[in-house]
């Protein structure tokens, strides 16, 4: 069974499609939910990747509704009103709260329906590449309904009528999916939405001061990103209680700043107090003005299954003649339209569709050779249940990212056969038995002056057969071959102490102001262990020493501004506590680091992640990012690590500022 589905989501449209092939739902207005039913047990996954079924315990009967041992749903969580209509409103106050006595007393005044639309997997048989009349049939045929487990009923070729029904109910909208559609782990067009109310999620960057005899606050100030900018798109002040203003002041007082979050300051701008753009609210509104701002907004709550930075418009793209016909009879409108979607697919260079069937052996062609794939159900991650097959699949899923940055570098091996809690072994040397497909060089060590035979990651075939041998992470030298003695980044490795991560958040900074000082561009990571890589592209033109000695540069220099916030021992045993550890010391030949995008071998299954500068924050973690939800991320936020490929730069200027910097601070490295 999957250990993670990412959702397949709806285009926006402004009218339902024509024909038979469709299949028209409610829009339920809720929390979307895929359940993981294993047997007794249920596991329930938000739209972020994070597990919520604490928040709803009287889901742990679906079950017993479920005439399958293992079974995969997809579904929506909902509060109903009096009338039977799904409100966000009723839902709010228990997706984030997580007081046992609180949710218990919320299971008996404000129980959840699941609405379940879509069956994914069903006992040993990954459904998904299944058309959906068919999975729907299969859905019926599993599922019992009753009090917390419903199907969310469908009607075929009715969506003017549904959409009519749906407008005199109150309902937000309605759903459109073609029968013949599969599942994909994306915003498709299979998949339409026609929204009757306008509603969706934004970003909450400030809020005003209260007026009149209202507490706490006056208004939330909204955002939308846009790329990487956060525009202000209004204010909603409505829709709030005593209570409600209470609680979302609390909320919010932690992320006061003073600095404007919004690319553009909003107008007029006396009175708001900036927030760190961090919190998701969900508001409805009547539609947009001409210059982008809401008319008649209106909050209903806050959404912690929705990460801020996912946060866009929701553009009504248009209805093509394509969408009233099956997807043999489209014209060729949309299927330009089908071609430009798989181009900006493939420049995202991520995708989700599983590699591996749900199997204890699999043997695939894969670029011109032939893999077997062994030992699949094997668990890698024994507290979350991962598998063998969950690594494959990831790293087939990233191959697109991750390849770049192992091109032409040497591998030292990490083996984990048995999993993360067993014993490992490193191996650089490879054997004879090794396929001769893969690419090998010998390359003298600098200690023994004996010639070790690296292996390479040059494809996907290599990439995939060094997982399959168990490796978790991937360890690739700083340089590349054939100029293997001249690095093409330098490497600022900055790790805890026995300190809390907010810590090392606080030390990239000072990084990053020093580098920004200097002239020269970095590029931060999380470990996906404990600590945070800045990466400075440098043109292949410098030896290991000559870069070693730069980052020693930085590492005194942030050092002298701060001492009581490093330990600069290299022994651990004499290290300080509560203190960060700036490694200048690993950028030499032949020494490894885990590279961007691989797992790492922590529970959790968490991935060193290439970060935007703005996500460099106290509250950052690297456990955030994980083999759930990293591949979503990644399809959303594209290779922010390129510029380490695409921007080399040089040093002679930046280390003349650095000069400057060193005088300006009294004194020189010593």
């Amino acid at each position: 069974m999957p250990a993670a589905i990412e959702p397949m989501m709806a285009t926006l449209v402004d009218k339902p499609p024509r024909g038979e092939d469709w299949l028209f739902e409610v829009k339920w207005d809720g929390v979307r939910a895929i359940a993981f039913v294993d047997r007794e047990e249920v596991r329930l996954q938000s739209r972020s990747g994070l597990r919520c079924e604490r928040q709803y315990p009287e889901l742990a009967v679906i079950p017993h509704q479920l005439a399958a041992a293992q079974a995969v749903l997809d579904g929506e969580i909902a509060v109903l009103d009096e009338k039977g209509v799904s409100r966000f409103h009723l839902i709010q106050p228990r997706i984030a709260n997580a007081d046992p006595n609180t949710i218990a007393h919320l299971v008996r005044s404000t129980p959840v329906v699941y609405f379940a639309f879509d069956l994914l997997y069903l006992d040993g048989y990954d459904l998904r590449n299944v058309n959906l009349g068919t999975r729907r049939e299969l859905l019926a045929a599993v599922v019992t309904p009753g009090a917390v487990l419903r199907i969310s009923e469908a009607f075929a070729g009715a969506g003017a009528e549904l959409l009519e029904a749906a407008r005199e109910t109150g309902l937000e909208g309605i759903i459109a999916k073609h029968a013949s559609s599969g599942y994909e782990s994306k915003r498709s067009r299979e998949w339409l939405k026609i929204k009757i109310v306008g509603e969706q999620e934004f970003v909450i960057g400030g809020f005003t001061e209260p007026q009149g005899d209202r507490d706490y606050f006056g208004a939330l100030v909204l955002g939308l990103y846009d790329e990487a900018k956060l525009l202000w798109v209004g204010n909603v002040g409505t829709g709030f209680d005593h209570k409600l203003l209470a609680d979302l002041h609390a909320r919010l007082k932690p992320l006061i700043t003073d600095t404007c979050p919004f690319a553009e300051r909003p107008k007029p701008d006396r009175g708001i107090t900036w927030l760190r753009p961090e919190l998701v609210c969900q508001v409805k509104y009547a539609n947009w003005t001409q210059d982008h701002r809401l008319r008649a907004p209106v909050f209903l709550g806050l959404r912690t299954d929705v990460g801020a930075g996912q946060v866009v418009r929701e553009e009504v793209a248009p209805l093509t003649v394509g969408d009233a016909d099956s997807p043999r009879r489209r014209g060729g409108a949309e299927i330009s339209a089908e071609k430009k979607e798989k181009k900006d697919t493939e420049v995202a260079e991520v995708h989700a569709r599983p590699l591996l069937p749900d199997a204890r052996e699999a043997t695939l062609a894969i670029d011109g050779h032939t893999l077997k794939f062994t030992n699949l159900k094997k668990v890698y991650y024994p507290d979350e249940g991962y598998t063998k097959r969950d690594v494959l699949n990831y790293y087939d899923g990233v191959a697109g990212l991750i390849l770049p940055h192992l091109k032409d570098r040497p591998l030292s091996l990490k083996r984990y056969p048995n999993g993360i809690k067993e014993e490992f072994f490193f191996q650089k040397d490879t054997p004879d038995s090794y396929p001769s497909w893969l690419r090998t060089e010998s390359i003298d060590s600098d200690h023994t002056q004996k010639p070790i035979r690296y292996v390479f990651a040059e494809d996907r075939a290599s990439l995939l057969y060094l997982v399959n041998l168990g490796c978790i992470d991937h360890n690739p030298w700083m340089s590349r071959s054939p100029e293997l003695d001249y690095p093409d980044f330098v490497l600022l490795d900055l790790d805890p102490q026995e300190c809390p991560f907010d810590l090392i958040v606080d030390a990239a900074l000072m990084v990053k102001r020093v580098l920004d000082r200097i002239g020269l561009a970095g590029y931060p990571k999380t470990t996906g262990g404990d600590g945070l890589h800045v990466y400075v592209p440098l043109e292949a033109v410098y030896t290991y020493e000559e870069a070693r000695i730069f980052a020693e540069l930085i590492a005194r220099l942030v050092i002298h501004e701060k001492p009581e916030m490093f330990t600069t021992p290299r022994s651990v045993s004499k290290r300080q506590r509560n203190r960060v550890y700036f490694d200048y010391l690993q950028v030499a030949k032949s020494k490894t680091i885990a590279a961007p995008y691989v797992l790492r071998a922590y529970p959790g299954a968490p991935v060193a992640t290439p970060l935007e500068w703005s996500e460099v924050k106290r509250g950052l973690h690297p456990s955030q990012f994980n083999i759930t939800n990293a591949l979503g991320r990644f399809r959303e936020k594209g290779d922010l690590f390129a510029g380490v490929l695409k921007k080399p730069q040089r040093l002679e200027e930046a280390l003349g500022e650095l000069e400057k910097l060193w005088a300006k601070a009294g004194g020189r490295p010593g």
